[in-house]
């Protein structure tokens, strides 16, 4: 209980176990307030007049081991004697809240307004006098209703804030104003209390925050400036704010605008500077020059500027024409006239004489001041069109012409008439001078491939070319195909043999060029290998492959080891097939052959293995009596060549005793006298299989 005594015990396993006490990490020692007793194996803590702050966990130290619990400090159970009363003001007046509780509370109560909990401040009073508590909102609002509460322990009090609204009132009107056009005025007005939401009105047309006005709120105060004042501005305004507005008149005393400097006709030359100038009798920020109804802006050849009441216009790079020039500021307009001459073109480079020969061409060039002038072509006085032979060319102030396929009638004198001035120069053509322009080149080709020979002329001529190949002249034909295409000739062989091997000659008219052509020999190739042959004894086997020269020498291996034509090997070349033939081959025959032709080769494996036999029909047990005789027999499914029978592991031979034949793929073994000895196991072995039989003597 609070201001009573606390005392916290626990017991340690040995009693001069060494303790130390802790209140929330912090070690206590003994004092007035903190008494640590030890008695045999008990240990104590008192804590004397509890208090609030004394609520906290504390701990028994006992090094290898601790304990610890929680002090709950708890008061003695207050009530309210008498609770709040519910309060209802009209702002900003006070608004006083009491309690009276049963007992004087040791902890200082707790008060709260809509949930948040209250300290005392600048607006709020709180104060206790024994059992009386009271609460004092010195200045309210209407945002502060809401409910009040009071809790001191486990008692509370509640009541009701309520706060109204003090109506709106204008307390400093808007007053009339009168003010001069493009200049600004302020209107203001103060209400109270402070408005939440402020309108302005122009007649019955709400305004909006822009450039042309401004709105401000400080505090209780509302101020609407408005800039740049024109006839139109004047009128009727109002501010309102809840249920209360304020009106003034706002009167503008426009100013007649004119002209103090006019302007002034410019007569000038293409490509020139023209400047207009004018004065107003006051300044104004919006004027605007136009050319041909058309506005213009500042741009690199428009400059437009304007110091206080002087307006100017410069414009550059002008063009000849005949041009109205307005300037324009409100309902003041001026306009003059722009009058542009043209310039007369002239030559920056003139015509120069110049020479060609027939069949080719020869330009003409000169350079004139003005882009858009088309001069006049004239050859020795004739006017010129454009057409295949002559071709116009105009590139920016370049100007051109250009002479095709000239001929002895293209010389002469040449003008280009600019209208105001001309230029002149002579064009002379010699006669065509033909050289080769590329030779023929050497080639180097495999037998077999293709090869071609090129010559290029500076022109083409009609007389035919001459092609020789070792003296010989060249036609065309299946293999040998010869073009002329204007001024370039060429030579094209198909499947060059060895003979086409040599000089090579091109002839035309006086010209002629010479280069060799060598052919190698192809090599040898195999483009169809040996494959692998398998055959039984007996048999003959033969291999094969083909080769791309049958005219070359061949040889055969046998393991690497060379092999000649033999009763046991038969060689033969027939065009380009390779063939080897093994007669009566035997399983020694087995191994890996190698067909050789000029440096290229060719393997294969030849097997040579018996046929694996098998048993149609396996010997059979059989019983005999002693002196009698039985029969063992069985049957392949292919004659066998060898056939070995065995007793035991001891092999047989036909005799009296064994009786020993073979019909076909039928076995059979006779024992004749029959004896004890006789009985055992007899073999029939065919080489890959064997049959077994036991004999029984009886």
């Amino acid at each position: 209980m609070y201001r009573h005594r606390g005392l916290l015990e626990c017991q340690v396993s040995r009693p001069n176990a060494q303790v130390r006490w802790y209140k929330s990490g912090k070690e206590l020692v003994s004092s007035k307030k903190h008494q640590l007793i030890s008695q045999d194996v008990y240990r104590q803590l008192t804590i004397e007049d509890v208090r609030s702050s004394d609520e906290d966990t504390y701990t028994c130290d006992a090094v290898d081991d601790k304990t610890s619990c929680q002090l709950l400090v708890e008061e003695q159970a207050i009530s309210i004697v008498q609770g709040m009363k519910s309060m209802e003001v009209m702002e900003p007046k006070p608004a006083l809240f009491q309690v009276e509780t049963s007992l004087k509370s040791g902890r200082p109560p707790k008060w709260t307004l809509n949930g948040v909990v209250l300290d005392h401040s600048a607006g709020v009073n709180i104060d206790r006098q024994g059992n009386l508590h009271s609460l004092c909102f010195t200045s309210t609002d209407s945002s502060m209703s809401g409910p009040v509460v009071f809790v001191a322990g486990k008692s509370r009090s509640t009541a009701q804030l309520t706060v109204k609204e003090r109506p709106l009132e204008v307390v400093h009107h808007l007053d009339d104003v009168e003010a001069k056009e493009s200049s600004s005025v302020n209107l203001s007005c103060e209400f109270a209390p402070s408005p939440r939401v402020v309108r302005w009105f122009k007649g019955r047309t709400p305004l909006k925050v822009s450039n042309k006005y401004t709105m401000k709120r400080e505090g209780k105060r509302a101020e609407l400036l408005i800039h740049g004042l024109t006839g139109m501005d004047a009128g009727l305004y109002r501010c309102m704010a809840g249920g209360s507005q304020s009106t003034a008149q706002v009167k503008v005393e426009v100013k007649t605008l004119k002209l103090v400097k006019h302007l002034e006709p410019v007569d000038t030359e293409e490509d020139g500077i023209a400047t207009f100038s004018c004065e107003l009798n006051y300044v104004v920020a919006n004027a605007e020059w136009l050319l041909n109804n058309v506005r213009l802006r500042s741009i690199a050849i428009n400059r437009i500027q304007h110091m206080g009441t002087m307006h100017s216009l410069m414009m550059q790079k002008l063009r000849p024409q005949e041009s109205r020039i307005t300037f324009k500021a409100g309902l003041l307009t001026e306009t003059t006239i722009l009058k542009v001459k043209e310039r007369p073109a002239v030559f920056l480079r003139s015509l120069e004489d110049v020479v060609g020969e027939e069949q080719g061409e020869v330009c003409l060039q000169c350079e004139i001041s003005k882009d858009s002038v088309t001069p006049v072509w004239r050859k020795d006085g004739t006017v010129l069109t454009p057409d295949d032979k002559h071709e116009f060319v105009q590139c920016g102030k370049s100007r051109a012409l250009i002479v095709h396929s000239l001929s002895k009638e293209d010389a002469g004198q040449y003008t280009c008439d600019l209208g105001t001035s001309q230029s002149k120069a002579k064009v002379t053509v010699h006669d065509l001078h033909i050289t080769i322009v590329q030779r023929i080149k050497t080639a180097s080709v495999l037998e077999g491939e293709n090869c071609a020979f090129e010559c290029h002329l500076s022109h083409g001529l009609d007389d035919e070319p001459v092609w020789t190949i070792n003296g010989q002249v060249v036609v065309s034909n299946s293999r040998v195909q010869l073009v002329n295409n204007r001024h370039i000739y060429k030579m094209t062989i198909r499947d060059v043999v060895l003979s086409d091997a040599g000089d090579v000659v091109f002839t035309i008219k006086d010209l002629s060029c010479r280069t060799m052509l060598f052919v190698k020999e192809k090599p040898v190739h195999i483009f169809r290998d040996l494959l692998r042959v398998k055959a039984v004894p007996g048999e003959d086997a033969e291999l094969s492959c083909e080769i791309t020269k049958p005219e070359v020498t061949i040889r055969w291996l046998k393991n690497g080891h060379p092999i000649r034509q033999s009763h046991k090997y038969e060689m033969s070349m027939e065009k380009n097939l390779a063939r080897l033939v093994i007669k009566n081959a035997s399983i020694r025959d087995s191994g890996e052959y190698c067909c050789e032709a000029d440096g290229v080769a060719s393997r294969a494996k030849v097997e040579i293995r018996e046929l694996l036999h098998t048993f149609a029909r396996e010997l059979r047990d059989t019983r005999g009596e002693e002196k009698g005789k039985v029969t063992l027999e069985c049957e392949t499914r292919r004659p066998a060549k060898h056939v070995t029978w065995l007793k035991g592991m001891v092999e047989l031979r036909s005799g009296k005793k064994y009786v020993i034949k073979q019909k076909g793929v039928v076995l059979s073994l006779t024992i004749t006298c029959l004896e004890t000895t006789d009985m055992d196991i007899y073999v029939c072995d065919v080489g890959t299989m064997q049959s077994r039989a036991y004999v029984t003597v009886q």
